[in-house]
């Protein structure tokens, strides 16, 4: 049996020294104030702490609706969030998958059976039509017989 953390043998000095220090006449004047603080105290943290709890349930009433609209939002954005996933999934997916061949032969519109190829990025484009041969750049020799 602990008081405040004060076991029975502890609180047999703090009388014994109580009764020395006060005196007997005294001793159960001091008693009943002690007993009436501690009663007060009790008293006064019991109705702080109804006022705290009352205060916090107003706050949670008033701030309800927002609540509410932040779990609205914060769900819309988890499906939002979860649609941007699903897409970049199957996007990389799809580039993840070895390339289909193309047709070679497509129709051109002035009746050649076959387009001239794609240049790749980066490289000039081919020409369809043969032309003159390049000039040879200035300053190149040319063997002579």
């Amino acid at each position: 049996m602990n008081l405040f953390g004060v076991g029975p043998l502890e609180m047999i000095v703090v009388i014994v020294v109580a009764l020395i220090f006060v005196g007997p006449e005294r001793l159960p004047r001091l008693a009943a104030d002690v007993a009436r603080t501690i009663r007060e105290l009790r008293k006064y943290t019991n109705s702080l702490a109804s006022e705290f709890n009352e205060v916090i349930a107003d706050l949670e009433k008033e701030t309800a609706t927002e609540r509410s609209q932040w779990k609205d939002i914060g769900r819309g954005l988890g499906e939002a969030t979860q649609s941007v996933t699903n897409e970049l999934r199957a996007a990389r997916e799809d580039a993840e998958r070895p390339a289909q061949p193309q047709p070679a032969a497509t129709s051109a519109p002035n009746g050649n059976a076959a387009a001239a190829p794609a240049a790749a990025p980066g490289e000039p484009a081919p020409s369809a039509a043969p032309g003159p041969e390049p000039a040879a750049p200035a300053g190149a020799q040319e063997d002579a017989p």
